[in-house]
């Protein structure tokens, strides 16, 4: 692709913009962090000009204290927009006689900056979004940030949600048929009943350690990790990042198993010192145990097919959010991107379906493990 050809979302250094309220002394930093010769200076998030290093060091030596406020020295640069191409860019570089242009989407949040020298050279210091989250499924990786999305569509997600659902049946038959070799006298026990429970736990935890998600699982971790370290999404680099992340989903399921089966033990009468048991251990246990699920359960080392799968989704949220033209989303936006909603009508629409087949067969009621 021809550099005149491509867009400034695709050309542009990711970097985070100043408050018009910060001073000259934080600007400055920012300069030397990032390595760029100006700086986006945002009021309520928007964007209203460009703070370059020349106009602290002219505005300094007029006697102007490193403690003074950025709008007081930026300069109200227009910017260009994301979707711009890079002829486009030069252009307005050189009607507003600058090397550096603030990069904003269409409602006018920053992006980061374009310069001469990326235009003529572009490299890897591509615009991420801050945060990613993403739902692993048996058919690829679905990735989300900066109010866009990249990866599995919602039909994939609709049957990712049913096969969730069928492999916890499975599990809970799993454990009736080890409960039907333990005697009745026991069975009907409260502790016993916990048991059963929690083998029917572990029985959908074993299932879905063996199942392709848990592979699409890991190599949607380990490309989240990639780009949230700003690693270039490479397999040679993809592999190498950990299978665990502190956010996954697995975490707060973990999380609330632990607070519900402490809060609702029969062996601690006391209502109030249940609650409080339960709730220090969830705050010092869930992370750790989280990790050793996702470790050994809920993920495994990705084949060569899932790690592109995660990759190929990771550079699609990537691409999207580069020439997105809404960086910032409405909760209820964000709430349907996760894609959580369409999970969870695929498992409702296969609990519907498995109940319907149960209520007809002419099988005992102890069989009927949803009904």
């Amino acid at each position: 692709m021809q550099i005149h050809q491509a867009y400034v979302g695709h050309l542009m250094v990711g970097i985070e913009s100043a408050d018009h309220g910060n001073s000259l002394a934080a600007v400055s930093t920012m300069l030397i962090d990032y390595g760029v010769p100006a700086i986006p200076v945002t009021r309520d998030g928007l964007y209203i000009g460009l703070i370059f290093e020349h106009d602290i060091l002219t505005s300094l030596s007029q006697g102007r204290e490193l403690n003074a406020p950025a709008d007081q020295v930026m300069r109200q640069t227009a910017a260009i927009s994301n979707r711009a191409s890079a002829s486009e860019a030069l252009r307005a570089m050189e009607a507003a006689n600058v090397s550096t242009l603030a990069v904003v989407d269409d409602q006018s949040r920053v992006l980061g900056v374009i310069t001469a020298s990326r235009l003529i050279a572009a490299n890897d210091r591509y615009a991420r979004p801050k945060l990613v989250g993403g739902l692993a499924t048996p058919f690829g990786v679905r990735l989300l940030g900066g109010g866009v999305t990249g990866g599995a569509n919602s039909w994939q997600i609709l049957g990712t949600g049913a096969i969730m659902f069928l492999t916890f049946l499975l599990g809970s038959y799993l454990a009736l048929v080890v409960s039907w070799f333990v005697p009745v006298d026991i069975r009907v026990t409260d502790w016993y009943t916990a048991i059963h429970y929690g083998m029917g736990l572990l029985f959908f935890l074993l299932l879905l350690r063996f199942q392709p998600l848990s592979g699409y699982h890991a190599a949607e971790h380990m490309v989240v990790h990639a780009i949230e370290q700003s690693e270039p999404l490479e397999p040679e680099t993809v592999s190498r990042m950990p299978r665990v992340h502190p956010r996954c989903g697995t975490n707060v399921a973990v999380a609330a198993g632990l607070f519900l089966s402490i809060s609702e033990t029969p062996f601690i009468p006391q209502s109030d010192i249940r609650f409080l048991i339960a709730l220090l251990t969830t705050i010092f246990l869930f992370r750790p145990l989280g990790a050793l699920v996702q470790r050994e359960f809920t993920t495994q080392p990705p084949s060569n097919k899932q790690l592109e799968a995660g990759i190929k989704a990771g550079k699609e949220l990537l691409a999207n959010y580069q020439t997105g033209s809404n960086t910032q989303v409405s909760i209820p936006v964000r709430i349907w991107q996760t894609g959580m909603l369409h999970a969870i009508a695929g498992s409702m629409g296969a609990a519907l379906v498995v109940y319907q087949i149960l209520a007809v067969l002419p099988i005992p009621d102890y069989w009927k493990v949803i009904l």
